[in-house]
């Protein structure tokens, strides 16, 4: 028994060494206090923000489609490494909190939903996935769906 303990010992001490690692890293990572260049992609005061509306219908066949209805922004399937700050990109789409894609247009086929209630997000990105922040925060849009 004490030998089974001592072996769980050493990978925790691990792990725990790893994530003292990143927390004391991430400091340096956001010195700024600004959203971090991995994750958002702010755009300019200047231009035209983008707004974003959601609708959903069920089509014949009992499958789901969202329209993503968005202005001043310009939907493609062409990603790139480092995107400039301007509203051309994708959007990513989540279903009760687990992404279920990237809408590379503005119509994303979901398919067939079990009975119940669903929550749909969608989270406006850049060419090279970042998040997309407006003057008002996160570009983002939710609905909720019910499946009888």
């Amino acid at each position: 028994m004490k030998r089974k303990i001592l072996s769980l010992i050493g990978p925790m001490v691990l792990i725990a060494g790893l994530l003292e690692a990143l927390a004391a890293g991430a400091a340096s990572f956001n010195t700024g206090n600004t959203a971090p260049r991995s994750v958002f992609l702010k755009l300019p005061a200047d231009i035209p923000q983008p707004s974003l509306a959601l609708s959903i219908l069920q089509d014949a066949s009992g499958n789901w489609v969202l329209h993503i209805d968005t202005k001043a922004f310009q939907f493609t399937d062409i990603c790139i490494s480092a995107s400039e700050a301007v509203p051309v990109g994708h959007a990513h789409v989540i279903l009760d909190g687990v992404k279920i894609g990237s809408a590379f247009s503005p119509i994303m086929h979901i398919g067939v939903l079990p009975p119940g209630q669903h929550r749909v997000s969608v989270v406006l990105r850049g060419q090279d996935h970042r998040a997309l922040i407006g003057q008002n925060g996160l570009i983002n849009a939710a609905l909720v769906v019910y499946v009888v």
